[in-house]
């Protein structure tokens, strides 16, 4: 028997290799593969790139009429065309209203974006009681192309958050170097401002002393004779210390600006940051709750544990410069509420960190199990990330804001009251100094002036509680925060740096798709071998020395041939790719993996062949169509059909094409080894049922004959 197979292997091969017309053939066909994968790889290589898009038509109108910010003439529209001339990205065509839209309707356009007139005035309401929210008018002609559609889409999406950063950035900028002037101005002032708390008790001394000498009045004519001398030698001090008074009132003022400019920053950038990670936190949250509730491919885990790290870190650094802010806040304003405010974004910093810890856990697991377990806490963890950042939300609108507001009221009232105090004072002097100069002194006059020096002791006092805060260390503090550089407004308008950091980098698109279209290419290489390689030997008895070849002969017989050409369409398809410029990680890892492929799909489609004839052609098709869509080669399996997806586990592209994935980048050993284990099974399997043809044989033959018979 073997000398019998030995010989039919032979025989095929000696007619290859003598017979120009066949071996033509068969090269022809062992390019198809290389020819397939290599074309569509070379037009998934970069779709994305700036050269390729920017040959796309988007047409801008801009009729925004601008607006008024903070005194600051603002035009948003004028911002956005602007940068729009600087960016490359895409074909922007600068035009008027009728020829755009024009233009898409009839196809010259695959877009077109307008800015309406009140773009900039809707905008500024944002620091109103009335906010509008502005709305910029999208256009796109979805029947040119499906991807030039998306590809614009996303364009649109990065022009509306660009705007929104923009507007952002402006706002906290014109805020940040008013808040720096004021910053100046108590800097230089510093020295007075703290000579307030001296200058408010010297005050409240001399008026002690002023009506224990009034009191002395009421003794003997001489008492009360050095009593008014004393008195009057006091008046100087007196009138001095009401000037120093006069210059806290002054001081308070420009305090008072600082604050009424800190409180509006602080209030529209603190308010929005903590409200752009409550996005983030939900965001969060969203990507974990995607996740399926069976075993997740390595390429669904990759790519959710590289986002997740990258919102995560993002979230950290921007609650770790919230914290910082808010222990400044904390100086000035100190209450029970604020500190609450500060142990919710602590407990969301620690949440963060933890979240943090489990992604790490989940990037190294492959129990599904496990995995589920990972999920679950991680599903956990994001909701308590979203209660505290919601409780921050909560406490920062209940207690800071108001508290920020309340210093400011505070201060405002005290500068009233501050100014009536001085005039009081003022007012008193020159009744003293007369009664000094007369050398005597009533007791109606003495009981009057008396109760007017109460009154201002009483506020004086007031005032020097309320100003115990301004000591040296706080007022360094609100120098600091004043004197942020207005640069920063470029951070509060996007705070949230997102870090992208590929655990198994790919450079192009193309490389991404490698996988797929190499495996896809195999498999239809193979099946249009098996349309012209026959599967069984038509031979007389001992022509040539041949036996007539039972099944068994016939199959091991045959085989060797499909291996061969599998091989070979392996071997032209992996040097075409390296040509093109696929740079897989190891070399002959990736040439490895083309032969495992090639080989399992030879197996496939042979046994297929040779126990169903054309039949198991149709088989083959079937399964290539299944395998198109339900293997996650283009798309994940978590958003096909379940039903498409449920197939997967059950069809060899989902390992072949992992197989590839793995070994293009760094490679898993554990994915490998499950790969490979899983396509031997597939071998396996096929060469188990080889001896159900005995059970196909008749319905299989009465086919074939029928079909001979037909001559079609």
């Amino acid at each position: 028997m073997l000398r019998n197979i030995f010989n039919l292997i032979k025989k095929d091969f000696h007619n290859i290799f003598h017979t120009q017309s066949i071996w033509v053939t068969l090269l022809a066909f062992a390019l198809i593969p290389m020819l397939y994968a290599v074309l569509n790889i070379q037009v998934s290589w970069n779709p994305y790139s700036p050269k390729n898009t920017s040959r796309l038509q988007i047409a801008v109108v801009n009729n925004d009429e601008g607006a008024s910010l903070k005194g600051q003439p603002l035009n948003v529209g004028n911002q956005i065309t602007k940068q729009l001339h600087k960016n490359h990205d895409i074909h922007w065509i600068f035009t008027n209203d009728w020829s755009a839209n024009n233009g898409l309707e009839n196809g010259k356009y695959y877009a077109m974006i307008e800015i309406p007139d009140d773009f900039s005035s809707k905008l500024t309401t944002f620091a109103t009681s009335d906010p509008q929210k502005p709305s910029i008018i999208y256009k796109s002609n979805e029947k040119l192309n499906p991807a030039a559609t998306k590809i614009i889409g996303q364009a649109k999406n990065s022009l509306t958050d660009n705007i929104r950063q923009n507007f952002i950035k402006t706002a906290s900028k014109t805020a940040l170097q008013a808040a720096n002037s004021a910053g100046a101005t108590i800097a230089t002032k510093k020295p007075e401002i703290l000579q307030i708390s001296s200058s408010l008790t010297d005050a409240i001394n001399t008026i002690n002393k002023t009506e224990s000498t009034l009191n002395d009045v009421n003794q003997t004519n001489q008492k009360t004779r050095a009593a008014l001398q004393t008195m009057k030698s006091d008046l100087p001090k007196i009138s001095s210390q009401i000037d120093d008074l006069q210059s806290v009132v002054n001081n308070t003022k420009g305090l008072n600006n600082a604050t009424q400019q800190l409180n509006q920053s602080l209030q529209s950038n603190l308010g929005s940051g903590i409200n752009r990670l409550q996005t983030q936190g939900t965001r969060l949250q969203n990507s974990f709750n995607g996740l399926p509730s069976g075993h997740i491919s390595s390429t669904t885990l990759r790519s959710t544990t590289s986002s997740a790290t990258s919102l995560l870190n993002g979230i950290n650094d921007s609650l770790s410069d919230t914290l910082r802010m808010l222990d400044i806040i904390n100086n000035f304003v100190p209450n029970n509420r604020t500190n609450a405010l500060i142990s919710s974004v602590a407990k969301a910093k620690q949440s963060v960190d933890r979240q943090k810890a489990l992604v790490s856990r989940l990037r190294g697991t492959h129990s599904t199990s496990k995995q589920q377990s990972l999920i679950r806490e991680l599903q956990a963890g994001a909701n308590t990330l979203n209660t505290a950042l919601d409780t921050a939300y909560t406490n920062f609108n209940a207690t800071t804001s108001p508290a920020l507001n309340s210093l400011n009221n505070s201060l405002n009232a005290n500068l009233n009251g501050n100014s009536q105090v001085v005039q009081s004072m003022r007012s008193v002097i020159p009744e003293l100094r007369a009664m000094a100069d007369a050398g005597s002194i009533t007791a109606s006059q003495t009981s009057d002036i008396s109760s007017r020096l109460d009154k201002i002791k009483g506020k004086l006092q007031s005032l020097d509680k309320q100003m115990s805060f301004l000591n040296s260390k706080n007022l360094d503090a609100l120098i600091k925060l004043l004197g942020t550089d207005p640069s920063l407004s470029s951070i509060l308008s996007s705070p949230i740096k997102l870090q992208t950091k590929e655990v198994y980098p790919m450079k192009h698109f193309g490389w991404q798709v490698t996988p797929f279209y190499t495996v896809l290419a195999l498999w239809v290489g193979m099946l249009l071998m098996s349309t012209i390689l026959a599967w069984e030997y038509i031979l007389p008895e001992d022509k040539n020395g041949l036996k007539r070849p039972n099944h068994l002969e016939s199959y091991l017989g045959k085989l060797p041939l499909y291996l061969g050409m599998g091989f070979a369409q392996a071997t032209f398809a992996w040097i075409g790719e390296i040509l093109l410029g696929v740079r897989p990680e190891h070399w002959f890892l990736f040439l490895l993996a083309f032969y495992v492929a090639s080989f399992t799909f030879a197996i496939i489609m042979f046994n297929l062949v040779f126990m169903l004839g054309n039949a198991g052609k149709v088989v083959i098709v079937l399964m290539m169509l299944v395998q198109l869509f339900g293997t996650g080669g283009m798309y994940p399996l978590e958003v096909v059909p379940k039903d498409l997806a449920a197939v997967a586990p059950f069809m060899p592209f989902t390992y072949a094409m992992q197989l590839f994935r793995e070994v293009m980048t760094t490679p898993n050993w554990g994915v490998i080894g499950h790969d490979l284990l899983f396509l031997f099974f597939f071998v396996l399997f096929f060469t188990l049922i080889m001896p159900l043809r005995r059970v196909f044989e008749k319905v299989v033959y009465q086919m074939e004959s029928d079909v001979e018979k037909a001559k079609l």
